[in-house]
């Protein structure tokens, strides 16, 4: 069968539009995906109440946080691979791509389902996790656990085709995501109080309905991603370079998820109204995240097709375009969760006292958002060059260490107090990344070399 290769161009053009001409419909994608994040937290806040906001929104969703940015982080290595084979014009390695990643999908996915129910409850008691909540959180976790498989399906299938050039499917399985698990939360939790046991549910029928979607598209299709569960298997180089890629880029998430982990059990100790405050400060936060997440992921596609060209002072561009769409966000975020945070918060909470803390937790953050300008930006691009080592032991120092030392360290009184670890690691990590940035050699690249790149 000979592969047709789809008709998105990002070689050529203006980068700032075609940024957010991508930009767009992955932010409309990721604000889906938190939008039933949302919904829960509202349906539990509001609804069942502040301990089974606690429960869920606490250590449970800490913990997996780690898994989901381990399953992020392969994602994005099948995402490089895909698209510096498509950049390079080389439709069967696209396509051999596309077999191994939904292999590592699969295999991997399973044994994070295995390995994660076993270790659910050690790893709450392990956080200090109040004794009125852990039994609601363990339901959550292990119930979660159980859609991992189809999240990694999904997960990788949107990255496939968004590694293509293709930004509208993705958006259209998305949509088909939330109101699927939107609908099935206010069902169970909403209509047949079925409370935390609900919300995990609708998570795990949610993620199944859009891997079976995932599946169906990519066996129908005859465009070069075309994959069968019948030809289930893996080609050696391709799942090399896989892990090769994607370990690092799973440790560098995780990076930001387990100091995140060593917070919130520092918030844990101040006990169900702190918690049930950060849970319902995470879901606002949460929506400058979807737009983070939007500028690096269309980062990653442009950049990664174009070095897989050999042009490598477009790259540049795109890393420079990046920064400045980031740094607008920012800002523009950081204004209106100041001025409306209070407003937002009562969505989630009924307590005007949990209302309070929350709002302070807020000021903080959304004042620090503008320091976060480099790091997203030149974390896609060292993605998309292949730079992977120095960036993850980079972060090790700068956020890892930076964050767990602050909280052992410092005589942490409050909610707020302990969040201002965040902005601390964002300044350290984003003038290591610029640094590292200005002094590559991949970046400094003249015109001889890059025209030997090309030829090669």
């Amino acid at each position: 069968m000979r592969l047709r290769a789809t008709k998105k161009d990002i070689l050529n053009g203006n980068i700032l539009e075609q940024m957010l001409i991508f930009l767009f419909p992955l932010f409309v994608g990721y604000l889906l995906q938190t939008l039933y994040g949302i919904v829960d937290n509202i349906v539990l806040g509001r609804i069942v109440g502040k301990q089974a906001l606690a429960a869920v929104g606490g250590s449970a969703t800490s913990i997996i946080n780690i898994i989901n940015n381990f399953v992020s982080g392969m994602a994005a290595a099948i995402t490089v691979l895909v698209a510096q084979n498509y950049g390079r014009g080389n439709m069967n390695k696209v396509s051999e791509s596309v077999k191994t990643g939904m292999f590592v999908s699969i295999v991997v996915g399973g044994l994070l389902t295995l390995v994660m129910n076993l270790a659910a409850r050690p790893l709450l008691n392990l956080m200090a996790e109040p004794v009125e909540t852990i039994n609601l959180s363990l339901t959550y976790m292990r119930l979660y656990f159980f859609s991992l498989i189809p999240y990694f399906i999904y997960q990788s299938g949107v990255s496939i085709l968004r590694a293509l050039g293709d930004s509208k499917r993705p958006l259209y399985l998305i949509m088909v995501t939330a109101v699927s698990k939107i609908l099935f939360d206010l069902l169970l939790a909403g209509v047949f109080k079925l409370g935390v046991t609900g919300t995990s549910l609708a998570t795990f029928l949610s993620h199944l309905v859009c891997a079976l979607i995932i599946l169906f598209i990519f066996e129908r299709t005859v465009d070069v991603y075309q994959y069968s569960i019948k030809n289930f298997g893996f080609e050696k180089e391709d799942l090399i370079q896989i892990f090769k890629i994607g370990i690092p880029f799973s440790i560098q998430s995780m990076l930001f998820a387990i100091p995140n982990a060593v917070i919130q059990r520092k918030i844990n100790t101040f006990g169900t109204d702190s918690i049930a405050a950060y849970t319902a400060f995470n879901s606002v936060d949460n929506l400058f995240w979807c737009f983070s997440n939007s500028v690096g992921t269309a980062t990653i596609t442009l950049a990664g097709q174009n070095y897989g060209n050999g042009n490598m002072k477009r790259v540049k561009k795109i890393a420079y375009t990046s920064i400045l769409v980031e740094f607008t966000g920012a800002v523009i975020y950081g204004i209106v969760f100041y001025t409306f945070g209070t407003h937002i918060l009562s969505l989630f909470l009924k307590d005007p006292e949990v209302i309070v803390i929350s709002k302070r937790i807020l000021n903080v953050i959304s004042c620090s958002y503008w320091t976060y300008l480099f790091l997203e930006p030149l974390s896609a691009v060292f993605k998309s060059v292949g730079l992977t080592n120095v960036p993850v032991y980079i972060a090790v120092f700068t956020i890892l260490i930076s964050r767990i030392v602050y909280i052992y360290t410092f005589d942490i009184k409050d909610v707020a107090m302990a969040v201002v670890a965040f902005p601390i690691s964002w300044v350290l990590t984003s003038l290591a990344y610029l640094a590292y940035f200005l002094i590559n050699k991949k970046f400094r690249i003249d015109d001889k070399k890059e025209k030997e790149i090309k030829n090669s």
